[in-house]
């Protein structure tokens, strides 16, 4: 258009400068006219981009919808784009609290859509603005009712039904409104700070208390392995004990002697084979 109105322009110029008596007026009146139809036309054709859907309102009423592509509507109508594709929202730091009122903070992330095929239907009763009217108000309330069921221990490992019992309600709250709930997820779970040193305190705690336990188990190890020791050298002793007998005795004193001893005097009334018990020293 714009150029158009400059070739415009650039003529009645060179009509002006060539032919003083040429009577341009009619030229221009024609050119504003043919603006006007052109910029009537062009204000006609509609494109929806993909991903969206066509508002039709007529004397600010919804009389229609257009799908994807390039529309053609009477100039008394106008098309405002809708987006039907799925959004996500993050809720950030979402204040919520567990059975015993401890506070936690929610980061959840909601993708949904809006079905395509009667979106004017949403735009008539609740109007764009629907995200604002009927979901925002929703998140924290829903979160809030979930993660008091659970203890504030118990919040973290049971994320996974939060998350599901979430998302379940929105979707029963938000389909009669042709809302469609994706899905939801929680991005992140976090406690007060003075939640999370009571934790580690604890946590060191009962580390501490395992490394005693184990140091303890350790010690019991040791002395039973020194009591079945004793044990065992007692049981030795005793074998030993009960196997020894005299002619072992005078086997191994005949294999100690010298074996330089050519002559060995012996007492008369002794056999060959002595009897040990003559060379031990009584007791005292």
């Amino acid at each position: 258009m714009a150029i158009l109105l400059i070739l415009l322009a650039i003529a009645a110029l060179l009509i002006s400068i060539f032919s003083k008596k040429l009577d341009y007026r009619p030229l221009i009146t024609g050119g504003a006219i043919l603006l006007l139809l052109i910029g009537v036309a062009m204000r006609s054709i509609q494109m929806v981009p993909v991903g969206h859907v066509g508002i039709v309102y007529q004397f600010g009423a919804i009389v229609d919808q257009l799908d994807e592509g390039l529309h053609f509507i009477p100039p008394w109508r106008e098309s405002k784009l809708a987006n039907v594709r799925v959004q996500k929202i993050i809720f950030k730091n979402l204040l919520c609290f567990s059975q015993e009122t401890q506070d936690v903070f929610v980061d959840l992330a909601l993708n949904y859509r809006v079905s395509p095929d009667i979106i004017q239907e949403l735009y008539r009763n609740t109007g764009p603005n629907y995200f604002e009217v009927l979901i925002a108000p929703k998140i924290p309330q829903i979160t809030k009712d979930e993660t008091v069921k659970y203890k504030t221990t118990e919040v973290a490992p049971g994320r996974e039904n939060i998350r599901k019992a979430i998302r379940d309600r929105l979707r029963d709250e938000l389909s009669p409104f042709s809302i469609e709930v994706v899905d939801v997820l929680l991005e992140n779970i976090d406690f007060s700070p003075e939640f999370k040193k009571a934790v580690e305190a604890k946590q060191i705690a009962t580390q501490k208390a395992l490394e005693e336990q184990e140091k303890v188990k350790g010690e019991q190890f040791r002395a039973q392995q020194i009591i079945e020791k004793a044990r065992g050298e007692a049981e030795a002793n005793r074998l030993i004990s009960e196997s020894i007998s005299p002619q072992i005795i005078q086997y191994t004193w005949i294999q100690r002697l010298s074996d330089k001893i050519q002559i060995m005097m012996i007492p008369s009334d002794q056999p060959f084979i002595l009897d040990p018990s003559k060379f031990m020293t009584p007791a005292e």
